[in-house]
């Protein structure tokens, strides 16, 4: 079978076209797949592209939600078009570097965002494009390397500032007690500690604050004992009297609203959590030392304030007057109660008398009907033989009743 010949001029000129039309790996756009962005703040998408060394760029385009390279660009950058105070800027050049960054983003910025660049003969895009999304940035947080907040003199932490999504290229600036730092970037790493680096840290997406973080409080201790660690009270001597109130602090070299602050009274925790613990309508059963621990585990504690709580002096002399008054009244109601039983114990012993002098009388009316005479008619007679009397003689006795 005869091989086929090719010219030498002809291959040469088919190797040049398969370039630019064809599967050329020197025409590429490379950039992240997505990119996370918080609302406000302001985002660095990262790309890079390649073209023939022959080829010179001309034409540059970021364009959102575009397969292909469009004539005119509104929402994204054009080169060819001089625009003043737009929140999109090109921050690439037309060599090799493509990166964009996008100021103070909002949730229109969302889209897929896709390179393309013209050269004096032919032209790439990047159709894989770059997806954006927007988050609202309300859980942006500070996150240590150490679990404690507390870091001994000499030692080091790494502070990181977290949300929804990598900060990997994301404009941030770190405060200590609300002052910048000239340390920006996601990450913030502190090292050969001492007092001056303690204080509340926050991060910021952006420099206006306006997606900031919670504070991060970081104390800086001469020894890991807590000593830096203490409890204020609201009274000057640690007196309160039975009633009243009292509010303890747990203070530091920094503040602790954002803190998980333990209380302990006598060494048993207490179901009260915070900076702050208020005390009201105290009793004795209040009383005692107070402490407050930084965490759960108790390890950095405070030393103890003691806490007396005292009698009200107007209080205690008011309960011994109405001791005083209790007690006359029970004098004069057992007075009252031994006269009440001596007249009912009187006038019980003069009805038993009334009640023996009614029987006597009883049992002597009955003697005395049993004694009762009766006398029936007694008529005397004499002998027949003798003469009868005359009526003037004759004698009768009648019933004789006693």
């Amino acid at each position: 079978m005869e091989q086929m010949k090719m010219n030498p001029w002809t291959l040469s000129v088919l190797l040049l076209l398969a370039g630019p039309l064809g599967a050329d790996p020197v025409w590429h756009v490379e950039y992240p797949d997505s990119f996370c962005v918080v609302e406000g703040s302001t985002a660095t998408i990262p790309c890079s592209f390649t073209h023939p060394a022959v080829r010179r760029v001309e034409r540059v385009v970021w364009s959102p939600n575009h397969e292909f390279c469009p004539l005119n660009v509104y929402n994204g950058y054009d080169s060819s078009i001089v625009r003043t105070n737009s929140r999109i800027q090109y921050l690439g050049d037309h060599v090799r570097n493509c990166t964009l960054r996008i100021i103070k983003t909002v949730q229109r910025d969302a889209a897929t965002y896709r390179f393309c660049f013209q050269t004096n003969a032919g032209g790439y895009t990047g159709k894989k494009g770059v997806g954006v999304n927007i988050t609202n940035g309300e859980d942006v947080k500070v996150r240590s390397s150490v679990t404690d907040n507390v870091v001994k003199e000499g030692g080091q932490v790494t502070l990181t500032c977290t949300s929804a999504c990598s900060f990997h290229q994301l404009d941030v600036h770190w405060y200590r007690n609300g002052h910048a730092l000239s340390e920006t970037g996601p990450a913030l790493h502190l090292s050969y500690l001492t007092n001056d680096d303690a204080g509340d840290y926050t991060c910021s997406l952006d420099s206006s604050r306006q997606k900031t973080s919670a504070p991060w409080c970081l104390l800086v201790v001469e020894d890991e004992d807590g000593e830096d660690v203490k409890v204020r009270s609201s009274v000057t001597d640690n007196v309160v009297k039975e009633g009243g109130q009292v509010t303890l602090t747990c203070t530091s070299n920094c503040s602790f609203h954002r803190l998980d602050v333990h209380w302990y009274r006598n060494g048993q925790v207490l179901s009260e959590t915070g900076p702050t613990l208020h005390l009201s309508y105290l009793t004795n059963d209040d009383a005692g030392n107070y402490t407050c621990s930084l965490d759960s585990s108790g390890q950095k504690t405070s030393a103890p304030l003691s806490l007396v709580v005292v009698e009200d002096e107007e209080k205690s002399g008011w309960r011994v007057t109405v001791s005083v008054v209790s007690v006359l009244l029970a004098v004069i109601l057992l007075l009252l109660a031994g006269l009440v039983f001596a007249k009912r114990r009187h006038a019980q012993k003069k009805a038993s008398g009334v009640i023996q002098k009614q029987e006597v009388d009883s049992k002597q009316e009955a003697v005395g009907a049993s004694e009762e005479v009766s006398y029936a008619t007694v008529r005397f007679k004499r002998n027949s033989s003798r003469s009868a009397p005359g009526p003037e003689h004759e004698t009768v006795y009648s019933e004789v009743v006693r």
